[in-house]
């Protein structure tokens, strides 16, 4: 904490700390078990084929017109979100946008739409540090300062990974590894991650099988699979934002739809092709080839930041839906 501060901020700051570590852990623990119990239901053993193209469909169609209507900031994987509101927005997030979040990424996520925890996660664990930061009269620099705190504890609870939890809230969410929040992050992720354990036991989220080296030329082939990954996650990021600008040229009626159109073509192909076995504790489809994520993983990192170096946080505002209405002197930055 800056040494500037009045000692009662700093205390109340670390109190904050572990309050937000309790709440953001209990509700990231009730939104990984909402989502599995009501994927069970979904998609019971032995199921129709109908289920794998109607439910994700279905869900689209609900969540779309939840977050047109109601939740138009919920929008988003949550991660820009965040950022946007750290940097841009003094640290607000409201508490309407952070229900929205919730109950919106919990359909989508149970009826099988191709989303993943970490970003709804972090949109919800900084909403609620943001909300409880007003509600006890924090400065608006102090709110912005418990954000990432609510970032860890959301991403610790969410993957039972309360150190990368920390790193991740300082190198991805505030670019600075020696962040003066280092403190309030470090308490708010490993109280969420208690919380975990106490709630759910110590069993792992997810199972990762054995590997062994067979023979040292694997490396050369991580190395190149982990090349191709860089280039490939790119080219993705690079079609994602096309297709999304792509889409805001559209009636403004027709966005509570666009989910579900967009849903049903790829819900066809991938069921088909793909057969996932849903487990509610990690709810991604169990492969065999897990063993070599990690290492072709780390393989890619180096192809990521020589396109998008650390630190820089040009992209806050990509996902904006109107930039004539964010601060222009931010989108220049």
């Amino acid at each position: 904490m800056s040494p500037t501060r009045p000692a009662s901020t700093r205390n109340l700051t670390i109190f904050l700390s572990l309050i937000i570590g309790i709440i953001v852990g209990l509700v990231v623990v009730a939104f990984i078990l909402l989502t599995g119990r009501l994927a069970a239901r979904m998609y019971p053993a032995g199921g129709a084929a109908w289920r794998r193209v109607l439910i994700p469909s279905a869900g689209a169609l609900v969540t779309g017109y939840l977050l047109s209507r109601y939740f138009p900031n919920a929008r988003g994987s949550g991660i820009p979100q965040t950022k946007f509101a750290i940097f841009i927005n003094n640290g607000y997030i409201a508490l309407k946008t952070t229900i929205g979040k919730f109950l919106c990424c919990s359909a989508s996520l149970a009826s099988g739409i191709a989303l993943g925890r970490e970003g709804p996660s972090v949109h919800i664990g900084a909403g609620i540090a943001s909300v409880l930061g007003r509600r006890f009269g924090l400065a608006t620099e102090d709110v912005k300062k418990l954000d990432p705190a609510g970032c860890s504890a959301a991403l610790a609870a969410a993957f039972n990974t309360p150190i990368a939890a920390v790193l991740f809230s300082l190198e991805e969410i505030l670019g600075d590894l020696h962040a003066p929040v280092l403190g309030s992050v470090v308490i708010a992720s490993a109280t969420s991650w208690m919380v975990l354990h106490l709630v759910l036991g110590d069993q792992p989220l997810s199972h990762v099988p054995s590997y062994q080296l067979v023979h040292p030329v694997e490396f050369g082939f991580y190395a190149i699979l982990g090349l191709i990954g860089g280039l490939a996650s790119v080219a993705f990021v690079k079609l994602l934002l096309a297709i999304r600008a792509w889409f805001k040229t559209f009636p403004k009626k027709s966005e509570w739809i666009q989910p579900a159109a967009t849903a049903l073509g790829p819900t066809i192909r991938m069921r088909k092709v793909c057969k996932p076995v849903w487990s509610w504790q990690t709810f991604l489809p169990q492969t065999d080839m897990t063993r070599s994520y990690s290492l072709s993983f780390c393989c890619s990192i180096p192809t990521l930041r020589m396109i998008f170096p650390s630190g820089s946080r040009s992209h806050v505002c990509t996902w904006w839906p109107d930039r004539r209405r964010a601060p222009k002197s931010r989108i220049a930055r």
